[in-house]
């Protein structure tokens, strides 16, 4: 099975109840860059509220390969796809563009958004509030 097969395995198994998903969310963290186009369409494209958190987490994990694809979909239509895409964001809060992009996100037109926000602001270290308020 190639890399591309294992991904498309691995995603299906996301909506997958309890474990299974989360192993399958770890796995997709674990092939890294490969694994964020595919990520990113499900966090898109996908129905279930579930996979699409656990996509997000996955971008999340992979950290700097998925920054400019989640911050190009922190300019989409769709408020839930932003809102994943902050949740994301907040696990790679610790790179500048990541970070203005979450803060401007409290300005977001969708409550769902700003809250996402605030919460990936409220588990940042003090020393970040302080420098990003001087």
């Amino acid at each position: 099975m190639n890399v591309e097969q294992r991904i498309e395995e691995l995603i299906k198994e996301l909506s997958k109840p309890g474990r299974e998903a989360l192993q399958a969310s770890t796995a997709l963290s674990e092939i890294g860059a490969l694994a964020v186009v595919k990520l990113v369409k499900t966090l898109k494209d996908e129905e279930d509220d579930y996979t699409r958190k656990l996509a997000a987490l996955s971008l999340g994990r992979i950290g700097k390969p998925a920054i400019d694809p989640l911050l190009e979909t922190l300019q989409s239509d769709d408020a839930d796809e932003r809102r994943y895409a902050v949740e994301a964001l907040s696990h790679i809060r610790s790179e500048p563009k990541v970070l203005g992009a979450i803060f401007q996100a409290r300005k977001d037109t969708d409550e769902q958004v700003r809250q996402a926000a605030w919460r990936a602001l409220e588990r940042l270290p003090a020393h970040h509030m302080q420098r990003r308020n001087a």
